[in-house]
């Protein structure tokens, strides 16, 4: 557990909003955390490529309730239950003939993201992600602690060797249920130009852990992989698991033509897959999965509340949406990671015009709360969202994303993966 450098009590008795916005007490020093994570790799790189990207680690924690905590875990749950229902998947088929439901159809995806904003209602579910990275480069610092508050009421166990646990089992777990009783040999990681990802330190200390658990486990860019007599390969390996990083969803692009047949032809078990995505991640889902109206696929009414109203921009009237465009955010139902998404407030005329021809969903603005920090030895204060990972409808453990700007970036000076206190 990371020790503050505080012993103050600012906290005592305030409310959970004032803790975070004034509570400064507990400085968690960037180099100090970068230094922590490569100590305990055997990657000797990995110190200069956490140096390389300084932005990885924010300068303070995140405070959230318990209740919050629930509330989050228990939406978890009921959109893993809503998935499995025959409605829903009418639902996804029907809007997306390409999509075929039934391909791996046991498994559950690996280490969903569900992305939270905490408003002054609660958690509200800003949307959901299947390639949910830096879960690995932000579990050593889950299970931090404050003394600056009253002993806090026993919560989940998020050491860092108990999540190694749960993430290794989530492995096992996902393979099982695509091939049961088999042993799995061999599993690649796999991402476009995986050295030239921002977040290729988290891939290494995957492989790293998965390794030193007896999976044997590569990195590799889709290009080097080849599909053919009934196998996946890589350099003359048979590769029996990928856990997939891209974002080309459905394997679209001519340099994933290997694991489109690999999918297709179910010679090797990958997840998240094009069906992972169709199912979850599909910022059209909110829409089915929070319908005011409890559609089938829809989750209970007290957990709708969760959902901001989400609906198609093609289905809304264009001069309306306009004019309430303060109120919305803009995002393509097959985006990823903030890209081409539009805080209302902060579109032009062109903009306006050129998303109105794609394929974009309007959704009910929820600003994200902020937390206050000391950066280089001056007060500050920075957006915040909460993502909390997730693997078959259960929590594994959340992780807060602190941000300057419109969108979470990893760019911001004093910003970064944040652990999140339960209070």
């Amino acid at each position: 557990m990371l020790t503050p450098h505080g012993e103050a009590e600012c906290c005592t008795g305030a409310s959970l909003e004032a803790i975070n916005s004034a509570c400064l007490c507990l400085p968690l020093e960037a180099d100090e955390r970068r230094a922590r994570v490569a100590a305990g790799s055997r990657d000797q790189r990995l110190e200069g490529m956490l140096a390389n990207r300084r932005g990885l680690y924010a300068a303070t924690p995140v405070f959230l309730s318990h209740a919050h905590y629930q509330q989050m875990a228990k939406l978890v749950a009921a959109v893993a239950q809503s998935t499995e229902t025959e409605a829903y998947r009418r639902q996804i088929e029907a809007r997306d003939s390409r999509i075929d439901l039934s391909r791996q159809d046991r498994t559950h995806s690996l280490l969903m993201g569900f992305d939270f904003h905490i408003s002054p209602d609660g958690p509200r579910l800003i949307e959901i992600n299947t390639n949910a990275g830096a879960a690995f480069l932000a579990r050593q610092f889950a299970d931090a602690g404050s003394r600056c508050l009253p002993a806090a009421v026993s919560g989940p166990d998020l050491t860092e060797a108990r999540l190694d646990e749960l993430l290794v089992n989530m492995f096992l777990e996902e393979w099982g249920l695509a091939r049961p009783g088999e042993p799995l040999r061999s599993l690649a990681i796999v991402d476009a130009e995986p050295e030239a990802q921002y977040l290729y330190p988290d891939m290494v200390l995957a492989a790293e852990l998965l390794n030193l658990n007896g999976i044997h486990t590569i990195i590799a860019d889709p290009s080097e992989l080849d599909c053919r007599d009934g196998k996946l390969w890589r350099d003359g390996e048979i590769i029996d698991m990928v856990y997939n990083r891209l974002t080309d969803f459905r394997f679209e692009a001519p340099q994933n033509h290997a694991l489109r047949l690999a999918y297709d032809q179910d010679v090797a078990v990958l997840s998240p897959s094009p069906r992972h995505h169709a199912l979850y991640a599909d910022k059209r889902n909110l829409m089915l999965l929070g319908d005011e109206n409890g559609a089938p696929g829809a989750v209970s009414a007290d957990l709708r509340a969760m959902i901001p109203l989400t609906r198609p921009l093609r289905g809304i009237d264009q001069e309306a949406a306009w004019k309430a465009r303060r109120t919305l955010f803009f995002k393509p139902a097959d985006g990823y990671g903030s890209r081409a998404a539009y805080r209302g407030d902060k579109l032009t005329r062109s903009v306006w015009a050129s998303i109105r021809q794609g394929d974009y969903v309007a959704q009910a603005l929820v600003p994200p709360a902020t937390r206050g920090l000391m950066h280089e030895g001056q007060p500050a204060r920075l957006k915040y969202d909460l993502r909390l990972y997730a693997y078959a409808g259960k929590p594994l453990f959340p992780v807060a994303r602190m941000y300057r700007g419109q969108t979470t970036n990893f760019r911001t000076p004093g910003g970064g993966l944040a652990p999140v206190i339960l209070v």
